[in-house]
């Protein structure tokens, strides 16, 4: 009787393992939108076109920021999704606070003078 249950157990075992690996990889892909300001100074202009790569871990981010910088922003993201970066410009640094969850990769930004967000779709 014993013997039965291994077989059943084995199964579940792995089944287990191919969700986790699955769920892994779900991160992965190209995302295309927009970084929209939300507020801030006089400086602050509406929205830029931008886009994503992820790859394992690693968050690749590119967009035009709302002082002309055009530089990638990278992240090393969490086996949630989330992920924290950070991007010098002209003016200072903006601050990224973010998430990868099925189609979506969304973020808050904060720079020295404006604030707003990342809203991007595969």
């Amino acid at each position: 009787m014993i013997m039965s249950f291994r077989p059943i157990a084995l199964a579940a075992v792995l089944s287990l393992v191919a969700a986790a690996t699955a769920e892994a990889g779900s991160f992965d892909g190209s995302f295309t939108g927009a970084s929209s300001v939300a507020g801030g100074t006089g400086q602050c202009w509406g929205n830029a076109p931008a886009r994503a790569n992820v790859s394992g871990d690693t968050v690749t981010i590119r967009y035009v920021t709302y002082d002309g910088t055009d530089s990638a922003i990278v992240a090393t993201m969490k086996p949630d999704g989330s992920f924290t970066a950070s991007q010098a410009i002209k003016t200072g640094t903006i601050s990224y606070s973010g998430k990868v969850a099925g189609k979506f990769l969304t973020a808050n930004w904060k720079g020295p003078g404006c604030y707003g967000t990342l809203d991007l779709s595969r």
